[in-house]
Protein backbone atom coordinates (compact mmCIF):
# COMPACT_ATOMS: atom_id res chain seq x y z
CA UNK A 1 0.00 0.00 0.00
CA UNK A 2 1.43 3.36 -0.98
CA UNK A 3 2.26 5.75 1.81
CA UNK A 4 3.18 9.42 1.81
CA UNK A 5 6.35 10.80 3.38
CA UNK A 6 5.96 14.52 3.79
CA UNK A 7 7.19 17.27 6.12
CA UNK A 8 4.68 20.10 5.75
CA UNK A 9 7.13 22.60 7.21
CA UNK A 10 9.63 22.02 4.44
CA UNK A 11 7.74 21.41 1.21
CA UNK A 12 4.72 22.51 -0.71
CA UNK A 13 2.23 19.77 -1.48
CA UNK A 14 0.68 19.41 -4.89
CA UNK A 15 -2.60 21.34 -5.12
CA UNK A 16 -6.03 19.79 -4.93
CA UNK A 17 -7.64 20.15 -8.32
CA UNK A 18 -11.08 20.45 -6.74
CA UNK A 19 -10.18 23.57 -4.73
CA UNK A 20 -9.23 26.16 -7.28
CA UNK A 21 -8.51 29.04 -4.93
CA UNK A 22 -6.27 27.09 -2.59
CA UNK A 23 -4.57 25.47 -5.57
CA UNK A 24 -3.68 28.80 -7.15
CA UNK A 25 -2.14 30.05 -3.88
CA UNK A 26 -0.02 26.94 -3.46
CA UNK A 27 1.04 26.92 -7.09
CA UNK A 28 2.07 30.54 -6.85
CA UNK A 29 4.27 29.69 -3.88
CA UNK A 30 5.79 26.81 -5.83
CA UNK A 31 6.46 29.03 -8.84
CA UNK A 32 3.95 27.34 -11.16
CA UNK A 33 2.36 29.49 -13.84
CA UNK A 34 -1.32 29.95 -14.58
CA UNK A 35 -0.99 27.93 -17.77
CA UNK A 36 0.26 24.89 -15.86
CA UNK A 37 -2.54 25.22 -13.33
CA UNK A 38 -5.13 25.40 -16.09
CA UNK A 39 -3.70 22.26 -17.62
CA UNK A 40 -3.72 20.32 -14.37
CA UNK A 41 -7.27 21.43 -13.58
CA UNK A 42 -8.80 20.77 -17.00
CA UNK A 43 -7.27 19.80 -20.30
CA UNK A 44 -10.28 21.27 -22.10
CA UNK A 45 -9.42 24.72 -20.76
CA UNK A 46 -6.20 24.77 -22.78
CA UNK A 47 -6.09 26.02 -26.37
CA UNK A 48 -3.32 23.55 -27.20
CA UNK A 49 -1.49 20.58 -25.78
CA UNK A 50 1.23 20.93 -23.18
CA UNK A 51 4.57 20.29 -24.86
CA UNK A 52 6.95 20.19 -21.91
CA UNK A 53 8.16 17.67 -19.37
CA UNK A 54 6.69 18.21 -15.89
CA UNK A 55 9.82 19.80 -14.43
CA UNK A 56 10.27 22.05 -17.45
CA UNK A 57 6.69 23.26 -17.43
CA UNK A 58 6.90 24.09 -13.74
CA UNK A 59 10.13 26.05 -13.94
CA UNK A 60 9.89 27.69 -17.34
CA UNK A 61 6.24 27.89 -18.27
CA UNK A 62 4.75 26.62 -21.49
CA UNK A 63 5.99 29.14 -24.05
CA UNK A 64 7.81 27.66 -27.04
CA UNK A 65 10.54 30.28 -26.60
CA UNK A 66 11.94 28.07 -23.83
CA UNK A 67 12.71 25.24 -26.27
CA UNK A 68 15.63 26.95 -27.96
CA UNK A 69 16.08 26.80 -31.72
CA UNK A 70 13.88 23.76 -32.30
CA UNK A 71 10.82 22.64 -30.39
CA UNK A 72 10.63 18.92 -29.51
CA UNK A 73 8.00 16.76 -31.15
CA UNK A 74 4.55 17.43 -29.72
CA UNK A 75 2.13 15.30 -31.73
CA UNK A 76 0.83 12.91 -29.10
CA UNK A 77 -2.11 10.71 -30.02
CA UNK A 78 -4.90 9.72 -27.64
CA UNK A 79 -5.70 6.36 -26.02
CA UNK A 80 -8.72 6.22 -28.33
CA UNK A 81 -6.41 6.32 -31.34
CA UNK A 82 -3.97 3.71 -30.08
CA UNK A 83 -6.65 1.18 -29.12
CA UNK A 84 -8.02 0.97 -32.65
CA UNK A 85 -6.74 -2.26 -34.25
CA UNK A 86 -6.07 -0.66 -37.65
CA UNK A 87 -3.39 1.60 -36.20
CA UNK A 88 0.11 0.12 -36.13
CA UNK A 89 2.05 0.15 -32.87
CA UNK A 90 5.78 0.84 -32.43
CA UNK A 91 5.94 -2.13 -30.01
CA UNK A 92 4.24 -5.51 -29.72
CA UNK A 93 0.58 -5.43 -28.71
CA UNK A 94 1.31 -8.47 -26.56
CA UNK A 95 3.48 -6.50 -24.12
CA UNK A 96 2.13 -6.58 -20.60
CA UNK A 97 1.83 -3.45 -18.51
CA UNK A 98 4.39 -4.82 -16.05
CA UNK A 99 6.82 -5.49 -18.92
CA UNK A 100 7.22 -1.72 -19.16
CA UNK A 101 6.15 -0.29 -15.80
CA UNK A 102 6.88 -1.13 -12.18
CA UNK A 103 4.73 -3.91 -10.78
CA UNK A 104 4.39 -7.60 -10.08
CA UNK A 105 3.03 -9.78 -12.90
CA UNK A 106 -0.37 -11.15 -12.00
CA UNK A 107 -1.22 -14.75 -11.24
CA UNK A 108 -4.57 -16.49 -11.69
CA UNK A 109 -5.65 -13.76 -14.11
CA UNK A 110 -9.16 -13.82 -15.62
CA UNK A 111 -9.48 -15.90 -18.76
CA UNK A 112 -9.23 -13.82 -21.93
CA UNK A 113 -11.82 -14.47 -24.63
CA UNK A 114 -10.73 -14.99 -28.22
CA UNK A 115 -12.58 -11.81 -29.21
CA UNK A 116 -14.95 -9.22 -27.77
CA UNK A 117 -18.00 -7.70 -29.42
CA UNK A 118 -18.97 -4.04 -29.50
CA UNK A 119 -17.86 -2.07 -26.45
CA UNK A 120 -16.94 -5.17 -24.47
CA UNK A 121 -13.30 -5.70 -23.56
CA UNK A 122 -11.08 -7.85 -21.39
CA UNK A 123 -11.22 -7.00 -17.68
CA UNK A 124 -7.86 -8.00 -16.21
CA UNK A 125 -8.77 -6.93 -12.67
CA UNK A 126 -5.31 -5.54 -11.93
CA UNK A 127 -2.30 -3.93 -13.55
CA UNK A 128 -0.42 -7.18 -13.11
CA UNK A 129 -2.80 -9.07 -15.40
CA UNK A 130 -3.18 -6.35 -18.04
CA UNK A 131 -1.57 -5.97 -21.43
CA UNK A 132 -0.75 -2.47 -22.58
CA UNK A 133 -3.68 -2.73 -24.97
CA UNK A 134 -6.09 -3.57 -22.14
CA UNK A 135 -5.17 -0.37 -20.34
CA UNK A 136 -6.37 1.75 -23.26
CA UNK A 137 -9.91 0.91 -22.18
CA UNK A 138 -11.17 2.32 -18.88
CA UNK A 139 -10.58 -0.25 -16.16
CA UNK A 140 -12.28 -0.13 -12.74
CA UNK A 141 -8.98 -0.46 -10.89
CA UNK A 142 -7.24 2.30 -12.90
CA UNK A 143 -7.90 5.35 -10.73
CA UNK A 144 -8.31 8.54 -12.80
CA UNK A 145 -7.32 6.50 -15.88
CA UNK A 146 -3.69 7.23 -15.03
CA UNK A 147 -2.57 3.88 -16.46
CA UNK A 148 -4.50 4.53 -19.65
CA UNK A 149 -2.80 7.86 -20.26
CA UNK A 150 0.57 6.43 -19.22
CA UNK A 151 0.29 3.75 -21.93
CA UNK A 152 -0.71 6.34 -24.54
CA UNK A 153 2.27 8.49 -23.51
CA UNK A 154 4.57 5.45 -23.78
CA UNK A 155 3.37 4.67 -27.30
CA UNK A 156 3.73 8.32 -28.31
CA UNK A 157 7.31 8.36 -27.00
CA UNK A 158 8.17 5.10 -28.75
CA UNK A 159 6.66 6.41 -31.99
CA UNK A 160 8.68 9.63 -31.56
CA UNK A 161 5.51 11.69 -31.55
CA UNK A 162 6.51 13.18 -28.20
CA UNK A 163 10.06 14.47 -27.82
CA UNK A 164 10.02 16.15 -24.42
CA UNK A 165 9.64 12.93 -22.39
CA UNK A 166 11.42 9.60 -22.47
CA UNK A 167 10.64 6.15 -21.12
CA UNK A 168 12.54 6.79 -17.89
CA UNK A 169 10.38 9.84 -17.16
CA UNK A 170 7.22 7.77 -17.50
CA UNK A 171 8.59 4.87 -15.48
CA UNK A 172 9.61 7.27 -12.70
CA UNK A 173 6.14 8.82 -12.57
CA UNK A 174 4.56 5.40 -12.20
CA UNK A 175 7.09 4.00 -9.76
CA UNK A 176 6.83 7.01 -7.43
CA UNK A 177 3.04 6.91 -7.50
CA UNK A 178 3.04 3.23 -6.61
CA UNK A 179 5.69 3.38 -3.90
CA UNK A 180 4.96 6.75 -2.25
CA UNK A 181 1.48 7.72 -3.44
CA UNK A 182 2.74 10.85 -5.21
CA UNK A 183 5.12 12.02 -7.93
CA UNK A 184 7.76 14.72 -7.51
CA UNK A 185 8.18 16.63 -10.81
CA UNK A 186 10.59 19.11 -9.23
CA UNK A 187 12.04 19.76 -5.79
CA UNK A 188 9.38 20.60 -3.21
CA UNK A 189 6.39 19.95 -5.50
CA UNK A 190 4.28 16.79 -5.38
CA UNK A 191 1.50 15.59 -7.65
CA UNK A 192 -1.10 13.04 -6.65
CA UNK A 193 -2.61 10.40 -8.91
CA UNK A 194 -5.21 12.75 -10.39
CA UNK A 195 -2.65 15.44 -11.21
CA UNK A 196 -0.33 12.98 -12.92
CA UNK A 197 -3.28 11.66 -14.94
CA UNK A 198 -4.29 15.20 -15.94
CA UNK A 199 -0.75 16.06 -16.99
CA UNK A 200 -0.49 12.91 -19.12
CA UNK A 201 -3.90 13.63 -20.65
CA UNK A 202 -2.69 17.12 -21.58
CA UNK A 203 0.19 15.88 -23.77
CA UNK A 204 -1.92 14.15 -26.40
CA UNK A 205 -4.72 15.31 -28.69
Amino acid sequence: MATEHQDNDKIETAPSLTKRGAARRRLAKAGMGAGVLATLESKSAMASMVCRAPSGSLSNGLATSHYGTKAPACNGLSPGYWKQPQHAWPVSRDLKFTDVFYGTPGTNCPVRAASYDGDKCYRPGSYGCAKLEDMLNPQPFDTNNVGMHLVAAYLNVQQKLVGFLDLTDLQTMWSELQTTGRYCPTAGVYWDNAQVANYLASIHD
